[in-house]
C-alpha cells in the first residue's frame, strides 16, 4: 500500500520575499556574504597605496630629521629646487591624513610669506590632483572600504552639488582635505571645475597659515612650537577618531 507523502502547507497570509528584495551589501552584492569580494587588480592598487602611507610614515619617524635652521638654510641653498621640493613633498602629504594647516604653517616658516604661499597652493593643487587620479584609478568600491563612510557623503555631495560642495569642502574642516580629493575623482565633477574650486577654497586658509607661519619663524624654535604644535595635537586627536569611528562603522557593517 503507497503511503502518501505530507506536503508542508504554505501560509497564505505569508507573503513571499522575492529575490529582488534583497539587501545589497555595501559594495554591492547581495546579503549572505560578509563584505563582498574585490579583484586581484583593485587589491593590488590598494595595498599599493596603502605600502606608500606606510612607508612614508616609517621614514618621517626612523629618519634623524632636521631642526628648523637646517631646513631653512637648506631650502635657501637649493633656491628653485628647494622650493620645488617643499610644493613636491605638500603634494604628497595631502594624499594622506595630514593637517593640511601644519604644512602650511611649516612651509611659512622656511620660506617667508610670499614664497610660501606660492608653494603652499602649487603644492596643494598638485595633491589634489594626484588624488583626483587615484580616486579614478583605485575606483569606487577599494576606495570606500579603505575610507570608510565619510568618504561616501563626499562623494554624494560632490555629485550633487559639483563646484559648490567642492568649495564648501575646502572652506570648512567637515571633511578632511585628502578624503575631498579622492572624492573628486569618484565623482562625475569635471577636472577644471574640481580645480577651481579647490583654488579658491583653499586660498583664505593657506594665506592665514602661512603669515602665522612666517611670523613664527622669526621667533626661532619657540615660535615653531608654540605655532605648529596645538595644531599636530589636534590633527593627531582627529586623527583616532577618525580611525575609531571607521573601526565602529566596519564592526557594525560586518555585524549586519
Amino acid at each position: 500500500m503507497r503511503t502518501r507523502r505530507h506536503r508542508p502547507s504554505i501560509d497564505a497570509h505569508r507573503p513571499l520575499r522575492p529575490r529582488s528584495d534583497r539587501q545589497p551589501s555595501i559594495d554591492g552584492g547581495e546579503d549572505g556574504g560578509v563584505g563582498g569580494r574585490i579583484s586581484t587588480a583593485q587589491a593590488v592598487r590598494a595595498t599599493l597605496l596603502v605600502a606608500i602611507l606606510l612607508a612614508g610614515a616609517v621614514v618621517a619617524l626612523t629618519t634623524d630629521l632636521p631642526t628648523v635652521e637646517q631646513l631653512h638654510d637648506r631650502v635657501a641653498d637649493a633656491g628653485l629646487l628647494g622650493w620645488a621640493a617643499v610644493a613636491g613633498g605638500t603634494a604628497v602629504a595631502v594624499l594622506a591624513p595630514i593637517p593640511r594647516t601644519a604644512l602650511a604653517l611649516l612651509t611659512g616658516i622656511l620660506l617667508g610669506f610670499w614664497p610660501g604661499l606660492l608653494v603652499t597652493v602649487v603644492g596643494a593643487l598638485l595633491g589634489a590632483l594626484m588624488g583626483f587620479g587615484l580616486g579614478r584609478a583605485l575606483g569606487r568600491d577599494t576606495l570606500l572600504r579603505l575610507a570608510g563612510p565619510r568618504l561616501r557623503r563626499a562623494d554624494q555631495l560632490a555629485m550633487e552639488r559639483g563646484f559648490t560642495a567642492v568649495l564648501l569642502a575646502r572652506l570648512t574642516p567637515v571633511l578632511p582635505f585628502f578624503l575631498v580629493n579622492y572624492a573628486g575623482g569618484l565623482s562625475g565633477v569635471r577636472l577644471p571645475v574640481y580645480l577651481a574650486a579647490t583654488f579658491v577654497g583653499l586660498l583664505p586658509g593657506a594665506v592665514v597659515n602661512v603669515a602665522v607661519g612666517s611670523v613664527a619663524g622669526s621667533l626661532g624654535e619657540w615660535g615653531l612650537a608654540i605655532a605648529v604644535g596645538p595644531v599636530v595635537v589636534v590633527g593627531v586627536v582627529l586623527g583616532v577618531r577618525w580611525w575609531r569611528r571607521r573601526g565602529r562603522s566596519a564592526a557594525v557593517s560586518v555585524e549586519g
